[in-house]
């Protein structure tokens, strides 16, 4: 008997061990566990360091974010940074359109805080952010359904893939985006059955309960992100049927339409759990947030990160 729970408790061990030394990529495909909550830090970390740069990267890492959401821009001359914005106004010291700047142009300005402070960190770039992130975290590209001007349909996104590849880095990487199973497969590929796609649930999109059909039986994706903005949603009512499949549910704190005013908000200024804690609650397991390190703190006292 002793001897049975002695190796018991060696599995056990053995298990947990492998899960610690997974990496984030590796955890989100586990659809077995349920219990961990994922972090998707928005921006990386903008609170500590200006938003999408390096240091923001690598403050979320060290914090324990999962995923990173950030944005990326093509330049004029092919080459893609991290940057929210379709100018460098607002974030750098320098004004322009990204899409019709150089490279070494945008290499030449500095990086804002939130606040406005000037600091001397460049704007990175996604080969930056991919090695820094590789192994670590995962990478969320946000804009990466925006093409420049007059170019040909999907052409950001297959750029995008192009970079992944050369990286080794396909299997790593989040796209969110509220195409068509149709458009989605034709632009990505096969590509699509390696990288973490998330179809968009939003009340916008046509059709909305035979389009959740349509991925679930077609990819089986590792999650949805949802955009509700109330519990009488249609998009709303679609979360059984994804959790069912065994899909995860993802939506962004950030944002009080996107949760049903459940949003990072409530749950720094009332509490946690009116906020995050409700959303966990639901069934949602990966969290986009503002606050990666209030969201984490809160989670591993909940025993969920």
């Amino acid at each position: 008997m002793k001897q049975t729970v002695i190796s018991l408790l060696l599995v056990l061990l053995s298990l947990q061990m492998a899960w610690s030394q997974a990496s984030p990529a590796q955890r989100l495909r586990n659809a077995k566990d349920r219990e961990h909550v994922f972090v998707a830090a928005h921006r990386a970390d903008w609170k500590y360091a200006p938003e999408n740069s390096l240091q923001a990267l690598k403050n979320a890492i060290f914090f324990g974010a999962d995923i990173i959401e950030t944005d990326v821009r093509r330049t004029s001359d092919g080459h893609f940074i991290m940057m929210h914005d379709a100018t460098v106004n607002r974030t750098t010291n320098g004004t322009g359109t990204i899409s019709q700047m150089t490279l070494d142009e945008i290499r030449t300005l500095r990086l804002k805080t939130n606040w406005g402070q000037s600091t001397q960190l460049p704007v990175p770039t996604l080969d930056e952010f991919i090695e820094e992130a590789r192994g670590r975290s995962c990478l969320y590209l946000d804009k990466a359904g925006i093409d420049l001007p007059g170019a040909e349909e999907g052409s950001t996104v297959r750029a995008l893939l192009q970079v992944l590849r050369k990286h080794g880095t396909l299997g790593e990487t989040m796209f969110v985006l509220d195409w068509p199973y149709a458009k989605a497969r034709r632009i990505f590929g096969t590509a699509l059955d390696s990288v973490i796609y998330c179809p968009v649930i939003d009340d916008r999109i046509e059709g909305l309960a035979n389009y959740v059909e349509e991925y679930i039986r077609e990819l089986h994706p590792v999650a949805f992100q949802f955009r509700m903005a109330t519990t009488e949603s249609e998009t709303f009512r679609q979360l059984h049927r994804v959790l069912s499949s065994g899909s995860r549910a993802f939506t962004a704190a950030t944002w009080p339409q996107h949760t049903a005013g459940h949003d990072d908000l409530v749950s720094i200024f009332q509490r946690p759990s009116a906020g995050w804690g409700w959303l966990v609650e639901q069934g949602f397991t990966i969290l986009e947030t503002n606050f990666p390190k209030d969201l984490i703190d809160y989670l591993r006292t909940e025993r969920r990160h």
